[in-house]
């Protein structure tokens, strides 16, 4: 177990407890309108047998939904049956590298491993990262080609995710987008090759079969967490963090795969949906994990991504840092680049350069869609070991509003929006907050317009710091 400082001591502590709460003790009101499921994901368990994980994200993933109706709020937390789950437990020793962690000693285990794993025979499914809908499926994902199924009902793991396409796919983004007049899915398989290949591909409502509108071709293999979208472009985001094929060949964990090139700029992938047509235009050298929204205006397509320090920000996120008395968080600026479709050319400003992750926006009514407020997890003031507030972000004006609450650090804030709301900003935010008093973890509900709080939900158990999550409105329990 690592030497986690006592403030923090279960925030990283495994949780293998898993619970069925009819109804939580709430403070507060919930509104009533309010009704659906918030289903989060992030890792739980982080040791076997005698290897203690390494990295944040090593962690074997759990499921975690709180479903609102009438005011009231029940909890259900389970781990995902992932194969590597499953079989880690079984022989009690880690079946597979995990992003940070070996699971052989020997170069030889590490080489048959990634081998059997780039030709479909090993599974690579502990799927950490985030939660989304394919069809009439429900899938929880990671960036290799591998997602897990869950029933949403009673979050039982299924069976593992299958495409009726033939697309060759060894990595993918974890982060998809759906279009919000079509409801079409898109995101990327990316093949690993002589000459890599991004497909970009988009999925109709209620369909598993992926249609390729372009591929992109690199030589380079370049690591990328998310992207954006807006009417008619699809935007990736080619930066200097480049993944070492021969690394990834020879089984080493991913994130020691992972490398900052100081000699390569960083060039926006533009693909016109409508056509297909691609082109790139250069830009200074950035790394971006997480995309926050883009627009077009005219012939200009307007970016807001979190920018990072150059480096892999994810060296930042081992246990070792994380657990020490002075961590250092991956955290980045809000950076708007204006792209020049027709002169081919960007610009780009700074709008907050305080310590930013976790991005979120009003996704349904704004992705893609010129927009106004930004949701963001940041840290406040000094000696604070993770993110400890809740930030706004008016774009048009500049201003911020914050909510924090003494002695808890809060994880990424995810909007659900007010039926018939008139304004972008009603509704609520969602997030899952750790009491470094009690050691337990909240639900905190937070008015989206005043930024005040409406309601905290109490937990019995503590649940380690997660990743992302959704909101579904059609899950009633």
């Amino acid at each position: 177990m690592q030497q986690i400082q006592p403030c923090l001591f279960k925030a990283y502590a495994s949780q293998y407890e898993e619970l069925i709460l009819k109804e939580l003790h709430i403070h507060g009101e919930v509104p009533t309108w309010l009704s659906g499921s918030f289903i989060s994901i992030g890792p739980s368990q982080f040791e076997v047998g005698s290897t203690n994980f390494n990295h944040w994200f090593d962690g074997f993933a759990m499921l975690k939904k709180f479903t609102f109706k009438s005011g009231c709020i029940h909890f259900q937390n389970q781990f995902l049956q992932s194969q590597e789950y499953i079989e880690s437990n079984r022989r009690g020793k880690l079946n597979a590298n995990e992003f940070g962690t070996y699971a052989s000693k020997s170069k030889l285990g590490r080489v048959l491993f990634s081998l059997k794993e780039l030709v479909g025979s090993k599974l690579h499914d502990n799927c950490v990262v985030n939660t989304t809908r394919i069809d009439d499926s429900y899938i929880a994902m990671t960036e290799s080609k591998n997602v897990v199924s869950f029933n949403i009902k009673n979050l039982s793991t299924t069976k593992n995710f299958n495409f009726n396409d033939k697309i060759t796919e060894h990595l993918t983004t974890a982060h998809p987008h759906f279009d919000p007049t079509t409801g079409e899915l898109i995101n990327i398989a990316i093949e690993v090759g002589k000459a890599n290949k991004y497909h970009i591909y988009k999925i109709d409502p209620l369909s598993k079969t992926r249609k390729i509108i372009q591929t992109y071709l690199s030589h380079n293999l370049f690591y990328i967490h998310s992207f954006s979208i807006t009417r008619n472009y699809i935007i990736l985001f080619k930066s200097p963090l480049v993944i070492n094929k021969f690394k990834l060949l020879f089984g080493l964990p991913f994130n020691n795969t992972l490398a900052y090139k100081e000699n390569l700029p960083s060039v926006f992938v533009i693909v016109d949906r409508r056509n297909g047509k691609l082109h790139e235009i250069e830009a200074e050298p950035f790394v971006c994990i997480h995309s926050i929204n883009a627009y077009e205006h005219k012939n200009e397509i307007i970016l807001d991504l979190i920018c990072q320090q150059a480096g892999n920000p994810y060296d930042k996120l081992y246990l070792s840092n994380l657990c020490s008395s002075k961590p250092t968080l991956p955290t980045g600026a809000i950076k708007r680049y204006v792209v020049d479709t027709q002169a081919r050319n960007c610009n780009q400003e700074i709008l907050t350069s305080n310590n930013q992750e976790f991005p979120r926006i009003n996704y349904k009514r704004c992705n893609g869609n010129n927009y106004q407020f930004i949701y963001t997890n940041s840290i406040d003031g000094p000696n604070n070991q993770f993110f400890n507030t809740i930030q706004k972000m008016n774009t048009q004006t500049g201003s911020i509003q914050h909510w924090r609450k003494k002695d808890n650090y809060v994880g990424e804030a995810l909007f659900v929006s007010k039926p018939h709301c008139q304004s972008e900003d009603d509704g609520i935010l969602l997030s899952i907050a750790f009491d470094i008093n009690t050691q337990l973890s909240t639900l905190i509900i937070i008015d989206a317009l005043s930024m005040q709080l409406l309601a905290e939900a109490y937990l019995p158990i503590h649940l380690p710091f997660g990743l992302h999550g959704n909101f579904y409105n059609d899950t009633i329990v």
